[in-house]
């Protein structure tokens, strides 16, 4: 019944976001995108395997926004799980506002819904966080980001958590583009959530007719995580509309 009510909200979610569209200041924009393997905050969410993500969203000229995006997920989830329990696509709404001020600065307020329809309601999987984010953008192409992110009731119902990222861009005119970032994800209940961490990454892009090619490094410093959230490579391929 959770996987049936998804699957109607998310068929009839481009329409009502299209009706919206046509009043006022809105625009409506679109993603997709095919990953090797899907990496959230250094681990994998598809046990290494391929992903096909996507997503709608909603921006109006204010400044503000919502939408939705989505992903198959394939969690190491252990023998005590049911198979008819376990998670297979991953369903995030999120609401927000955004802002270019002068000088190259920007903001960047929002909340969000991470959902998982069809896993067992037992294993708490949904959850709910709220972010903020600063950036600078310099006028040669280079662009800098600093965010918090805090969550009432982490992934599994592990108790509040926090995450701090740093990041780094630059554009080059040829359509190169590289990144970088390092980030911390800490627990307040790490008996229940695990022990905090740092994760860093680093990406390097190329844009070929309208989709956007790109090579991405994620790794951790948590000990005994192989094949869950070591140093890894995997290759993105993405657009927008």
């Amino acid at each position: 019944m959770k996987l049936l009510t998804a699957s109607v909200f998310l068929a009839s979610l481009p329409t009502v976001l299209q009706a919206a569209a046509e009043i006022g200041e809105f625009e409506l924009g679109a993603n997709v995108a095919l990953t090797s393997d899907y990496v959230f905050r250094g681990f994998t969410q598809t046990d290494e395997g391929w992903a096909l993500q996507g997503g709608f969203d909603l921006n109006h000229g204010s400044g503000f926004y919502l939408g939705t995006w989505g992903s198959n997920v394939k969690y190491l989830e252990d023998d005590t799980v049911n198979p008819e329990d376990r998670a297979d696509i991953e369903i995030d709404v999120y609401v927000g506002y955004s802002k270019e001020l002068d000088g190259g600065f920007s903001y960047d307020l929002s909340a969000l819904q991470y959902m998982y329809p069809g896993a067992g309601s037992d294993l708490n999987y949904d959850y709910s966080e709220f972010n903020l984010g600063v950036g600078y953008s310099l006028p040669a192409g280079m662009e800098f980001g600093l965010s918090y992110n805090y969550s009432p009731e982490w992934f599994g119902k592990n108790g509040k958590a926090h995450h701090y990222a740093f990041n780094i861009g630059h554009s080059l005119s040829n359509g190169l583009g590289f990144g970088a970032f390092v980030a911390k994800q800490t627990f307040d209940e790490n008996d229940k959530a695990g022990d905090d961490y740092v994760y860093y990454g680093a990406s390097i892009s190329y844009g070929v007719a309208d989709f956007e090619l790109s090579l991405n490094f994620s790794n951790t410093d948590l000990d005994n995580v192989e094949d869950v959230a070591d140093e890894r490579v995997f290759f993105m391929m993405s657009r927008s509309f």
